[in-house]
C-alpha cells in the first residue's frame, strides 16, 4: 500500500499531475467534491482515475457510472 501523507493546512493548495485526484469527504460521510485536473483521454486511461472510480463507488454505490458518463460528455465536448 502507498504511504499516505497527511497535511493540516488553513487552505487547500493542489499541485495536480495527470491522473491525480482528491476526494472531499464531508463530516456526515458523503462526498463533497472530487478535485482533479482537466479531463482528457490521458487522465481517463490513468491508474489514478481507475482507483478514483473504485473509491467513489465504495463511498456512494452507483457513483462510478455517473462519474464516467459525466466526464465522457466533457471530453467529447472538447473534441468537437
Amino acid at each position: 500500500m502507498n504511504k499516505i501523507n497527511i497535511e493540516i493546512a488553513d487552505e487547500l493548495d493542489f499541485d495536480f499531475e495527470d491522473g491525480d485526484a482528491c476526494i472531499h469527504i464531508k463530516s456526515d460521510g458523503t462526498i463533497g467534491k472530487v478535485f482533479m485536473p482537466e479531463m482528457n483521454t490521458k487522465i481517463v486511461n490513468s491508474n489514478g482515475y481507475k482507483k478514483l472510480l473504485e473509491v467513489i463507488d465504495i463511498l456512494k454505490p452507483g457513483a462510478k457510472n455517473e462519474f464516467i458518463k459525466y466526464n465522457q460528455g466533457k471530453i467529447k465536448g472538447r473534441l468537437h
